[in-house]
């Protein structure tokens, strides 16, 4: 590979593996009401925040109604009732939110190329290999392995 993805790009392609992921990690369906339609990938800690972003327990499958719109259960549209419905049906996920939360959880590297590099790789594993190179491309996905082996 010639050249590189600009760091913009490579980010985007890291947020569409962690997004497949989770809906992996949730096997393709809504947390909430089992859905397997119009699914999203919600950060529980906001995505802003580098040190938790590519994080799998960060992440739940939502279908759209749940993610955004549900007066009762969406974490955007009352946030204290999809913790309280978090904690009794997903209490190991709520737990790791809170202990990240106690503990904090500022990033310490460099959003550098290499950086989201390194993502990718991480992130392969939760990904069937076609899932993988349909992300992030036949060429990246090459030129990953080459700088793996």
């Amino acid at each position: 590979m010639a050249k590189l993805p600009t760091k913009k790009r490579l980010r985007e392609i890291c947020d569409k593996l962690w997004s497949a992921a989770v809906k992996a990690d949730w096997n393709y369906k809504c947390a909430i009401c089992g859905k397997r339609e119009d699914l999203n990938s919600h950060h529980l800690i906001p995505r802003q925040h580098y040190a938790v972003r590519y994080t799998l327990e960060n992440g739940i499958c939502l279908c759209a109604g749940h993610h955004q719109f549900c007066p009762h259960k969406s974490p955007h549209n009352n946030g204290p009732g999809f913790h309280r419905w978090l904690e009794v049906a997903h209490p190991i996920r709520a737990k790791w939110l809170k202990d990240t939360i106690d503990n904090g959880y500022e990033f310490q590297g460099t959003k550098s190329a290499h950086y989201f590099l390194e993502v990718m790789e991480e992130l392969r594993q939760y990904l069937e290999p076609f899932e993988f190179d349909a992300i992030v491309g036949v060429r990246l996905a090459a030129y990953l392995e080459r700088v793996k082996a």
